[in-house]
């Protein structure tokens, strides 16, 4: 690792994974893991053992030397280094501690001999001295990157009380330690020595010789899994075009139902306006007889108020009409029911069941290849809400895509001129946002095919799509003067915000709005108490929690922090657990919990009984989370630096990342979650960001950097979701509450 990579990761480097924060005294053991001396008295204290210590990391247990004193362990000088490298490097911002005076002051100098900071005061006065004229002391402010390499170069010294401050510089062949100048003269009085350098020599070769070796035997695992890979790649090339064949054919299914549909649609129409045509003509003939009646009726009317009663009797052609109409006018002639054809649709009952109950194809292994089609194509961008993923071009033979600016759209050709006529499609980027398709049979160079984008039909080519990229915004920050350190965060039907605080050893429920609710918990073992709470999930109006370090059990708790009951405890039989992490409910409403140094992932019934577990086959290095989509099961691998999933039944299915900081690179991701457009987001916590990814692993976008800005993290550990698609963030470093838009 160069200095600058080194400079850039000194946060984890000197993170201990028992305490999660900066190391204070770090003491290493025997298998090489280095943890604080306070985090190894605490579990020291826990086991009720004296002479001897698991390893938190590898679970081997050693001897504690000097009677059960675990300061009598060696001191990791190579992280006492690293520390001395951070005060450097922050110390704009952190003063640094001078000594000899133990005051703290920005304007420091370190000096290379004596491996201390000096204030500016006490550095006249430690170079007045006269055995120290041959130190070497520089002001923090002018360390360029060699002197940070000079500092991890410094001699180690003698952790053998008296002698602190000589230098090793001799190697006992018998006893097989590097030891100082009065160790030679006292306790290995009589052994063979030689020089540490020349020891170290000697090593080397030897080390040299053994890595040789192990190249070669790595060269062999290379290539073996270089034939893997193959096999991997062809075997996804097969899934993809299995899948292009049973979207093809169901498309073609449902294009033939579609155009029943609108035939019968059509007859509808048809037989809709005969009927609405013979209602309008019955219509008017019936005003105009309405119209006659009433004019009748006023002249009637008019010659019955003006006649005499020898007038009424004698013939009148009105009153006579009139009458006469009366007397032929039969009871109920007139029509008053519909004089349109009625009719329903009746459904086929056989082809829907047909189709409820058979398959529309089936999987038969085959010896050779379908052939693939010469049909191109390249992708397009455009903002969609929820939707991400590749550009898809579809020929009734052919799918190929490519991928702009993350943000796709789909395109759907379907071919018109048959199976043996290729598509080309061409993409111009118009560099201003927007993109030109252009579409045409290859033989011919004409339009052949007829484009939906996103399910809309498109017409003419070519024809052009604007582009808008995706952005993630943060709106809210909050709970910097009642956290800690946060580490989980759950949110309910009613968006309250739960969050585990590992460094107060309590819980938190806040409003969506950043609003402190409640607080509940404290340090302890009894019921209702707390040793570094991490994950937590809402479950049927309750809290559940899980607990890391001595408890390694699962609470739970009502919303008014009242406890109910609890499980696990430490251990590693089925229901025992051992620094359990991350939690979340499957959709039976079981729990799942990541048992973290048990290296598995255990279910467990909603009352707390055992199920079953995955990871069995080592899979697993350190699970830190786990949840279900669908019918899978994704887990986050913190040591491993990727994500896994697997199918319901545990069946591995895939991974995806590795140790970096690029796009699909992960430097110890932490929990997960999924959005409501299916995508999922990763807690990148020692890349200090979030990123977004497809259920195949394809990287979507990322958010978030390092700093204590609005929109910046410090280990981003735990994320949920809101009902209303905002994101939020435990900020473990910056001990806050982030809100993205």
């Amino acid at each position: 690792m160069d200095i600058q990579t080194l400079l850039n990761n000194l946060h984890e480097e000197l993170s201990c994974s028992v305490c999660m924060s900066k190391y204070i005294d770090p003491k290493q053991l025997p298998c090489l893991h280095s943890f604080c001396l306070h985090c190894l008295n605490g579990i020291q204290r826990t086991s009720g053992r004296r002479d001897k210590i698991a390893c938190p990391e590898c679970r081997q247990e050693f001897k504690v030397p000097d009677k059960g004193n675990l300061a009598a362990l060696p001191t990791n000088f190579r992280i006492n280094s690293l520390l001395d490298v951070l005060a450097i490097k922050e110390c704009s911002t952190t003063r640094v501690k001078c000594g000899n005076c133990d005051n703290r002051s920005k304007e420091s100098h370190y000096c290379f001999q004596c491996c201390a900071f000096w204030c500016g005061e006490c550095i006249t006065f430690h170079n007045g001295m006269k055995a120290n004229k041959d130190h070497y002391a520089l002001a923090l402010e002018d360390f360029q990157d060699h002197d940070y390499e000079n500092i991890l170069k410094r001699p180690a010294f003698c952790g053998i009380p008296g002698h602190e401050k000589k230098e090793k510089e001799f190697f006992c062949n018998s006893c097989e330690v590097a030891i100082c100048n009065a160790c030679a003269l006292t306790n290995h009085e009589g052994h063979g020595k030689i020089l540490l350098e020349q020891a170290a020599d000697e090593r080397k070769l030897r080390v040299k010789s053994a890595i040789e070796s192990q190249r070669k035997r790595a060269l062999t695992k290379r290539s073996k899994i270089t034939k893997l890979d193959k096999y991997h790649n062809e075997v996804q090339e097969q899934a993809a075009r299995l899948k292009r064949n049973v979207q093809e054919y169901a498309d073609s299914i449902h294009a033939a139902i579609e155009t029943k549909k609108l035939e019968i649609f059509d007859d509808v129409e048809r037989r809709t306006k005969a009927s609405l045509q013979e209602i309008g003509k019955q219509k008017e003939d019936f005003e105009e007889q309405a119209r006659r009646y009433e004019s009748e009726i006023e002249d009637t009317e008019t010659l019955l108020k003006r006649s005499t009663s020898a007038q009424l009797i004698q013939p009148n052609e009105l009153m006579d009409k009139i009458l006469k109409e009366e007397k032929n006018q039969e009871e109920g002639s007139d029509r008053d029911d519909c004089p349109c054809q009625k009719f329903d649709f009746v459904k086929n009952h056989k082809l829907f069941d047909l189709v409820s109950v058979e398959q529309i194809g089936s999987l038969e292994e085959s010896q050779t290849r379908a052939q693939q089609s010469s049909a191109d194509g390249k992708g397009i961008s455009e903002a969609i809400v929820g939707l991400k993923g590749h550009l898809v071009v579809t020929t009734r033979n052919e799918k190929c895509h490519q991928c702009y600016n993350n943000d796709c759209v789909t395109l759907e050709i379907s071919n018109r001129q048959g199976d043996n006529c290729a598509v080309e499609v061409q993409v111009q980027d118009n560099k201003d946002g927007t993109y030109k398709i252009k579409y045409f049979a290859k033989e011919t160079g004409t339009c052949c095919a007829s484009v939906k984008v996103n399910g809309e039909h498109i017409r003419g080519s070519p024809f052009e799509v604007q582009v808008t990229p995706r952005q993630f915004r943060p709106v809210l920050s909050f709970g910097e003067q009642i956290l800690k350190k946060p580490w989980g965060v759950a949110v309910n039907e009613q968006d309250e915000i739960a969050v585990s605080d590992i460094g107060n050893h309590k819980i938190h429920l806040f409003k969506s709005d950043g609003t402190h609710i409640k607080s509940f918990g404290k340090h302890g073992t009894q019921h209702g108490e707390f040793d570094w709470p991490c994950g937590i999930v809402f479950h049927g109006g309750n809290i559940i929690v899980a607990e890391q370090s001595k408890n390694s059990r699962i609470q739970e708790l009502n919303r008014q922090g009242d406890y109910l009951r609890n499980f696990g405890g430490k251990g590693s039989l089925d229901h025992q657990l051992d620094f359990p992490t991350g939690l979340s409910i499957a959709s039976d409403g079981n729990i799942i919990v990541a048992d973290r140094k048990n290296k598995l992932i255990k279910i467990f019934s909603a009352d707390g009984q055992f199920l079953h577990k995955l990871g069995t086959k080592g899979c697993f290095t350190e699970p830190y989370h786990c949840i279900q989509h669908d019918n899978y099961l994704i887990v986050s691998d913190y040591r491993d630096h990727s994500v896994k999933l697997f199918d319901r039944e545990g069946n591995f299915l895939y991974k995806f990342g590795k140790k970096g900081n690029a796009d699909r690179e992960f430097n110890s991701p932490h929990c997960l979650s999924m959005d409501k457009a299916g995508h999922l987001m990763v807690c990148d916590t020692y890349n200090h960001r979030i990123q977004v990814f497809d259920l195949s692993g394809k990287f979507v976008a990322k958010f978030g950097t390092t700093g204590s800005g609005m929109g910046e993290f410090d280990r981003p550990v735990s994320v949920a979701l809101l009902s209303d698609d905002k994101i939020v963030v435990s900020d473990f470093g910056n001990s806050r509450i982030q809100i993205f838009d």
